[in-house]
């Protein structure tokens, strides 16, 4: 991999998949992006880790000089948060000063907002609600990983549909209806051992939250279990979010993350259920693009 000549390289990598944004030294903006398969703190000392980064390296322009990296599974300050900066370093042939690793969460929250101003409603893979006050202390709920909660995230959903189909087989019955549609193009077919493949075949949530625009699709149909479970997201996210506005009252709420995406039903219901909140997509690599930039200054 050539040399960038002083571009800078920002990762939003999560549980599903992993954006990258390039900005070349002199240019006002990012000039190019992409996404590379899953990358967590977690899977980075792992072969699918491995696989990530090598992809990772084959598609970029050429090699950072700087990198701003927002990983899930990072606490602030954390020995995991320095192993994954010396890690990121290696894999990129940098020094770990060239390289600044902290968690996917305080990068969204500076997508939307600086320390201090809002309440960042997150529903991607999992999700939480999310508060950082400017002298760096956070205040949240929920992100507690798919095998805790992190109910009405991407994963809670694919987990539901997948409840309800096996639900079916274990009466005999053979799953009909537009979600058992859905879900089989992805799938591949409704019998346990597809399912089964499906599942346990990806690591960590990543194969449930695949999932997730499959219900998505079956609610636009109006497969009244999918309905359900977008209900049932709307109500685990506005939960979040009202246990952190408990604590940090009278902030402006904004909603993000890729199971908002899934379908206009879910950012409706979620409008209705917390008033004011406003539902929004910005690229956090690009965010991540710019902090490298600043070379680890934070504006």
């Amino acid at each position: 991999m050539r040399g960038g000549e002083g571009a800078v390289l920002g990762l939003d990598a999560g549980g599903s998949s992993t954006k990258w944004a390039w900005q070349p030294a002199g240019a006002a903006e990012p000039t190019a992006s992409g996404r590379v398969g899953p990358l967590t703190s977690a899977l980075l000392e792992t072969e699918a880790g491995r696989r990530a980064l090598s992809e990772l390296r084959d598609a970029l322009p050429g090699r950072p000089e700087r990198v701003w990296a927002g990983l899930p599974g990072l606490g602030r300050g954390t020995p995991e948060a320095g192993a994954a900066r010396r890690t990121l370093a290696q894999g990129f042939g940098l020094a770990p000063e060239q390289v600044w690793a902290e968690s996917d969460l305080d990068l969204a929250y500076r997508a939307y907002f600086a320390p201090g101003e809002g309440l960042l409603l997150y529903a991607g893979t999992g999700s939480l609600a999310y508060h950082l006050r400017v002298g760096g202390e956070v205040v949240r709920a929920g992100g507690r990983g798919y095998r805790i909660g992190d109910d009405g995230g991407g994963a809670s959903l694919g987990r539901g549909a997948l409840r309800h189909l096996t639900d079916a087989l274990d009466l005999g019955e053979v799953p009909v209806g537009p979600l058992a549609e859905e879900v089989g193009l992805v799938t591949g077919g409704l019998d346990w051992d597809s399912l089964r493949r499906f599942v346990y075949g990806a690591p960590g949530a990543s194969a449930l939250a695949r999932l997730a625009p499959a219900v998505g699709r079956a609610a636009q149909r109006g497969d009244p279990v999918a309905l359900a479970l977008l209900e049932e997201a709307a109500g685990s996210l506005a939960e979040l979010a009202r246990r952190v506005g408990a604590r940090v009252p009278g902030l402006p709420v904004i909603a993000t993350g890729g199971a908002l995406r899934v379908s206009p039903l879910l950012p409706a219901r979620l409008g209705a259920l917390v008033p004011g909140v406003r539902t929004e997509w910005r690229d956090h690599a690009l965010t991540a693009a710019r902090l490298a930039r600043l070379g680890g200054k934070q504006p």
